[in-house]
């Protein structure tokens, strides 16, 4: 087995714990990449499993730098966020020693494929959010359904999120947390001007953005961005984000309880 371990400088605790677990691969007899994150650049990794150690811009990032979009990987969370972990580091040693002997599933969640200007950009996991180049500009947008037309929406911006990322920046703008077993797009305005609330839609359909006025740009899950000239197109990904699990709980009732806190038992 040949594992790419992507941790963070930023975090002392994901070094000391990417050290430890890379000795327990090379014990294990398997091969091992380490990188930290911000010196990945735009290298691809041809491996079998990806091994995330940070929050949750590392464990997104590495899900990017995997030559096969649906090569597993293991998040372990350590600091805040890493929603999409199941285990923090105390667990961390346990889950990649199951791992190893096999002793482990895997769950597919669905990615949203964002187009700008009629070009594929990224294969988002989390989100993709729609602004002003301009910090502190607003947008004015038309929003396409299938054929049904939304004119005239004047916000900060439009996020559009996977069911995964719905309790991400989504649920921050008032947008619902949406069950991750559902494929679907999320869509949420930023402090909208005009009237205009958030809209769950079926991922069998595509939705069109067209920009009207300045320029505009799309942050796809946090670090790829693009200029918009004119349209951004959302649709299912033919990709699906796999992440390997050891069985603590279904993914959404652990995702509300780390974001509603204290409110959910």
């Amino acid at each position: 087995m040949e594992v790419l371990l992507v941790y963070t400088k930023l975090k002392e605790a994901s070094a000391v714990l990417a050290s430890k677990l890379e000795s327990l691969i090379v014990k294990a007899g398997h091969r091992v990449n380490v990188k930290d994150v911000d010196s990945l650049g735009d290298m691809k990794f041809d491996v079998d499993l990806g091994l995330a150690i940070g929050g949750d811009g590392t464990i997104l990032r590495t899900f990017y730098h995997l030559e096969d979009p649906e090569t597993p990987v293991l998040p372990v969370a350590v600091g805040r966020g890493g929603y999409l972990a199941e285990v923090g580091p105390e667990m961390a040693q346990v889950a990649l020693e199951r791992v190893v002997e096999g002793s482990f599933y895997t769950e597919r969640h669905m990615r949203i494929r964002v187009e700008v200007n009629g070009d594929p950009v990224a294969d988002v996991v989390n989100d993709a959010y729609v602004s002003a180049a301009e910090p502190g500009k607003v947008i004015e947008y038309s929003i396409s359904l299938n054929g049904l037309v939304f004119n005239g929406i004047v916000s900060d911006g439009l996020v559009v999120s996977t069911p995964v990322g719905s309790t991400a920046y989504n649920f921050s703008c008032g947008g619902p947390a949406v069950d991750d077993t559902i494929e679907c797009f999320v869509m949420a305005p930023v402090a909208p001007v005009t009237y205009f609330r958030p809209l769950v839609v079926s991922g069998l359909k595509s939705v069109r953005l067209d920009v009207q006025g300045p320029n505009a740009t799309v942050l796809c899950d946090g670090f790829v961005r693009r200029e918009v000239s004119s349209s951004v197109r959302f649709l299912k990904s033919p990709h699906y984000a796999v992440v390997v699990r050891i069985g603590s709980g279904a993914l959404f009732e652990r995702r509300l309880r780390k974001r509603l806190g204290w409110t959910v038992k």
